[in-house]
């Protein structure tokens, strides 16, 4: 039980260091609304007032990357979609949105990624976006909501002509980014099938784009406790033994199911969900940690063991 308690501490720190780098909208604003979690997660030692006063707002950002079109300035115009004010963005029609992130989107793509830290950058600008397209479909009325959302769906596909594979990053963005309205499922199943088909239909130049899309698709599905999300790991676990440069897209995506299984509610408990949840959070900590060891210069017994604690441990010791 130390192990286990020791392994969600190190855990939490790591979603708090992700949620102070790329901003709490990746976990849906959990620091504000856990008040169990401590003061460090709380908005004491955020950037002060003053210090945001100092920073170019939305139309600087955009003069800046009109200037200047290139993947860094492109990412902080994306960013700068979602600021507050008179010309918030959820206050934008959601077709003129979706016009303002596809002229963008080519110039954030046109530079190689050699840099893992950069390339999670350039995919939380993609999902935050597709937070603020989503956001802005909500304010539609409910009859038009669902001819808008297949209409922005099918706009996203149509950027695959220029930006290639990551327009379907983009769009298993926008199926992470909607909220389980059952309405929307054929939706989402559709945005899911066309990711899964992508290996045997060629729309991905690189494994690890796939992986990644896959990754979401899959932290989607485990909001709902989704029996197929087994089946997907089972693929992202094999692109990892069979190709190391699917890890980014493998590691960015099981990060993203590990948040979305253990921020639904507390972890604890017999309730069938709740047992599924926590076996499948000690599978993916059990891949993460033995990629880890085979990082290391040679095996070490200690993360030999955390793995087989996680792997074959009862998931009520968590």
């Amino acid at each position: 039980k130390d192990v286990a308690k020791d392994i969600l501490l190190l855990c939490r720190k790591l979603l708090l260091f992700e949620d102070e780098v790329h901003g709490s909208f990746l976990f849906r604003g959990l620091s504000i609304r856990n008040p169990k979690v401590g003061p460090s997660m709380t908005n004491e030692g955020r950037v002060s007032k003053a210090g945001i006063s100092q920073l170019p707002d939305a139309v600087d950002v955009k003069n800046m990357f009109e200037e200047d079109p290139r993947s860094a300035s492109a990412i902080a115009f994306l960013y700068a979609m979602g600021s507050t004010g008179s010309n918030s963005s959820t206050s934008q029609p959601t077709s003129e949105l979706v016009l303002q992130i596809s002229e963008c989107f080519y110039d954030l793509l046109n530079e190689p990624l050699v840099d893992l830290a950069f390339q999670a950058v350039q995919t939380s600008s993609m999902m935050y976006d597709m937070n603020v397209v989503w956001a802005s479909m909500e304010q539609a009325e409910e009859s038009t909501k669902h001819t808008l959302f297949n209409q922005v769906v099918s706009d996203v596909e149509g950027w695959a002509s220029n930006s290639g594979e990551y327009a379907y990053v983009a769009l298993a963005a926008l199926a992470l980014a909607v909220d389980d309205d059952p309405q929307l499922w054929s939706f989402i199943t559709k945005i899911q099938n066309t990711i899964l088909g992508g290996s045997d239909n060629y729309l991905f130049a690189s494994e690890d784009a796939m992986v990644l899309c896959v990754g979401m698709v899959a932290a989607k599905l485990s909001r709902t406790a989704d029996a197929r999300v087994s089946d997907l790991i089972d693929f992202i676990q094999l692109s990892l033994s069979d190709n190391s440069k699917a890890c980014f897209g493998a590691f960015f995506g099981m990060g993203l199911m590990v948040k979305n299984l253990a921020s639904r509610s507390e972890l604890s408990g017999s309730n069938p969900s709740k047992v599924w949840r926590r076996r499948t959070i000690q599978r993916l900590l059990g891949i993460f940690m033995t990629e880890f060891d085979a990082c290391l210069s040679e095996s070490n017994s200690t993360v030999r063991e955390l793995v087989d604690f996680l792997t074959m441990g009862e998931s009520s010791d968590i």
